[in-house]
């Protein structure tokens, strides 16, 4: 099934949720790979537009456009106060056309607007800022993946599957088919022009980096993670690939490890739009390992909100070395014999602090590679609270 698929089913689906909830007006969604056009004659002074994006570079969006009376009488009616800052919805821009231009807004999880350049909060009234709300969470669930387990996805892409690979930021679709795999999906590009998109992903230079996919079969849309690195066996001829490459979900693992990858695990819930849920659930261990993960695949977002409560001179220290990197790795043992590291995060208990010593090797430009250790230290407000990197000392 084609990506025109994808897109008719949001159409009709938040056309449906709009009807329900904000009539009388018109609205309309689509699943785009460039931003909403607001000069389009089709779009009426007054336009609200809900847009999702998995970050604020992704070419790959979702957009939804509002015409309704009582939207637009909230707005010129509201109140706006002072606000330096705000608990958004990281993925949503909302956009008003008006006389003087299209005016843009973060949508807060409480459903009031936020100017982020104005520093300045519009507050709505509570059956508005819930209509909001639903829209936005009814354009979420479209635009990303499910968030479904490696043993159910083992189910939905049995071996000789054939299905489509979308990226999340860029939009780019291809076509694989399942080869082999135990630990995960083992897949090939069908065609030379699906290796060529591909490529093209990976800016035409083939890579270990992992990216958020989107991955189609039997009218699913699953969250996932690729790789773009060919290896191993071969079995599609005159494709243009040599080997194969691998796909995870979540829980899957490496080859080398028994334990789920990070940075496979961050992209899985980034294609899920899970991520902020996945950090406030994951262990020291685990975000300890995100973070040395999102270091090496140089992914900025990702690693601001990892490092949001480091202090701010440590996290432009690690933004510099980011730029510098050829490679950071974990120094990991072999694949385990019922064993984790030696950095164990198992028996915290009612403790709201605590150290994990993670060794690595690093390899900057220009510089020999060099082994070491990061410290991190970890803070929590109660044994209820999520975990949070509170400084990096090497």
């Amino acid at each position: 099934m084609k990506r025109i698929g994808r897109q008719e089913a949001v159409v009709l689906t938040l056309i449906l949720i709009a009807m329900l909830h904000l009539q009388p007006h018109s609205a309309s969604a689509q699943a785009l790979n460039h931003k909403p056009k607001m000069s389009d004659k089709k779009v009426q002074q007054g336009t609200l537009t809900i847009t999702v994006r998995s970050s604020p570079h992704a070419a790959f969006i979702s957009d939804l456009k509002i015409e309704s009376r009582a939207i637009n009488a909230a707005l010129l009616e509201a109140k706006q106060m002072p606000a330096a800052d705000a608990s958004v919805f990281p993925d949503i821009d909302i956009a008003l056309l008006q006389t003087g231009g299209v005016k843009h807004y973060r949508l807060e999880r409480s459903g009031q607007l936020w100017n982020e350049s104005a520093a300045v909060r519009t507050i709505l009234p509570k059956k508005i800022s819930e209509k909001l709300v639903r829209l936005a969470n009814g354009l979420r669930m479209q635009h990303y993946g499910r968030l479904i387990s490696w043993q159910e996805s083992q189910q939905l892409l049995p071996n000789k599957s054939i299905f489509s690979v979308t990226e999340l930021e860029t939009g780019l679709t291809f076509q694989v088919q399942r080869r082999a795999g135990s630990d995960h999906a083992d897949v090939q590009p069908l065609t030379k022009e699906d290796t060529r998109v591909m490529k093209q992903i990976y800016n035409d230079r083939w890579s270990w980096k992992r990216k958020a996919v989107l991955i189609h079969s039997s009218d699913a849309w699953i969250a996932a993670s690729m790789n773009g690195m060919p290896h191993g066996g071969d079995g599609i001829p005159e494709n243009g690939f040599s080997g194969h490459f691998c796909i995870h979900f979540q829980g899957s693992s490496t080859h080398k490890s028994d334990h789920p990858d990070p940075a496979h695990q961050m992209m899985v819930h980034k294609a899920a739009g899970q991520v902020q849920p996945y950090l406030d659930t994951s262990s020291p261990l685990v975000l300890a390992r995100s973070f040395i993960e999102m270091l090496y695949h140089q992914d900025h977002e990702m690693l601001l909100l990892l490092g949001e409560e480091l202090p701010k001179e440590k996290l432009d220290s690690f933004m510099k070395l980011m730029e510098t990197l050829v490679s950071i790795r974990e120094q990991t043992p072999p694949k385990a014999k019922g064993k984790e590291s030696s950095s164990d995060d198992s028996n915290l208990g009612e403790a709201l602090t605590t150290e994990l010593k993670l060794p690595v090797s690093i390899h900057q430009l220009n510089m020999p590679r060099q082994n070491g250790y990061y410290t991190f230290l970890f803070k929590r407000e109660s044994s209820k609270s999520p975990w949070r990197i509170q400084d990096i000392s090497s």
